[in-house]
């Protein structure tokens, strides 16, 4: 979220002018569309505030900004001129005063919003040899480790493209780790493609098996298998196996949750748990497994919702406050604190952009009536 600045107060005075090009107006209108912005517009453009609380103000020398004026303009300029200069002159002071004038309060609300910040692009890359490679930090296009295991990359994802591979390194295996606020694609060496969610793991080999692809995989992550009914490929998670030929599905297996999500996108998957229980999932149905008791549930699943993020959206579908808040702590690198745990209950249903401001989400749902939201720093305390 933008707080006010110098940018914001040429704008508002272009706007006053009737100047603004294009681009400004553009940049202006993504500005207005938090309301907090908004009503500070409304407060700054209204004559009253322009004039009597920007010049009133004891600090700001009317004295001196006339005479500046004056001496600019010179003695035989004439009264219709003079007015337009000193228009021009003064109204980026007042207004720039204005803003800078607020109420603590609002600044201080303003700049908790500014400290949080959507995911982005970030991930460790841990090679089997002991080499680590930052990825938002690494610009190259080409990887390669110290025994000459090479990857490709570029702005969408990592290519473990088996020809580049050495073969020494069969069953070697690798790791790929986002943090909380970080998200990344990989291609692994079969062609399948993997989107990692915020807080997750992907363990893989730099070449598959001749009999079997076996990866290992917490947190959130969607997978695009390359079909291929001879090669069966193979995810384990906390207990839980996915066996696939050739799908689309996503897996949510977090550590501090209470069970782990299968959804089938596409194909069929066959879900087992350590007890040897199984479950054949079609297309639209996702399978549950408790942590504790590997109990296992099947259900109709609404698929737009589950695989928003790998989207670029959040969509929650009638979920618990509790949960939502939760999704929005691992993106926006976040604490939450209920105050008041009766709400962790309470239900709604959101559909947001995965990259915007949390204040927007917040203010969606705070206009609910139900819930109110307070931030300090990086803590949301939910009410």
């Amino acid at each position: 979220m933008q707080t006010p600045n110098k940018n914001t107060s040429k704008l508002i005075v272009n706007y006053l002018r009737g100047e603004l090009d294009e681009a400004q107006q553009k940049e202006l209108n993504e500005w207005l569309k938090i309301s907090r912005n908004q009503e500070l517009f409304d407060r700054i453009v209204s004559k009253e505030n322009i004039l009597n609380k920007s010049f009133e103000q004891d600090t700001f020398n009317q004295e001196k900004a006339w005479s500046t004026i004056d001496g600019k303009i010179g003695k035989t300029t004439n009264y219709r001129k003079w007015l337009s200069y000193a228009a021009v002159l003064l109204l980026p002071l007042a207004i720039g005063f204005f803003i800078l004038n607020q109420t603590p309060e609002y600044e201080t609300e303003l700049a908790r919003f500014q400290e949080i910040k959507p995911g982005e692009k970030n991930a460790m890359l841990y090679f089997s040899n002991g080499d680590v490679i930052n990825l938002k930090e690494d610009t190259s296009s080409l990887i390669r480790s110290k025994d000459n295991l090479l990857v490709k990359k570029d702005s969408i994802q990592l290519r473990f493209n088996s020809d580049l591979l050495h073969a020494s390194k069969l069953n070697k295996m690798n790791r790929i780790v986002t943090p909380i606020g970080g998200e990344y694609q990989v291609e692994l060496p079969d062609g399948t493609k993997v989107w990692l969610n915020a807080d997750s793991y992907l363990e893989f080999p730099s070449k598959f098996a001749d009999n079997e692809r076996r990866v290992i995989a917490k947190g959130e992550l969607y997978f695009d298998v390359a079909k291929n009914k001879d090669w069966p490929f193979v995810v384990e998670s906390n207990g839980m196996k996915l066996k696939v030929l050739g799908t689309e599905f996503n897996l949510r297996a977090y550590s501090d949750e209470s069970e782990m999500v299968s959804t089938l996108v596409e194909g069929s998957v066959l879900v087992s748990n350590s007890f040897g229980n199984q479950v054949i999932l079609r297309p639209g149905r996702q399978v549950s497994v408790n942590i504790s008791s590997k109990a296992m549930q099947e259900k109709q699943a609404n698929i737009k919702a589950v695989t928003a993020w790998k989207n670029g959206r959040f969509i929650f579908d009638n979920r618990r406050i509790e949960d939502i808040m939760y999704d929005l702590a691992r993106w926006y690198d976040v604490k939450v604190f209920f105050a008041n745990s009766k709400v962790k209950d309470k239900r709604f249903s959101v559909d947001v952009p995965r990259y915007g401001e949390i204040e927007s989400i917040l203010t969606l749902i705070e206009g609910t009536g139900e819930i109110s939201f307070t931030i300090n720093k990086n803590v949301i305390t939910v009410k």
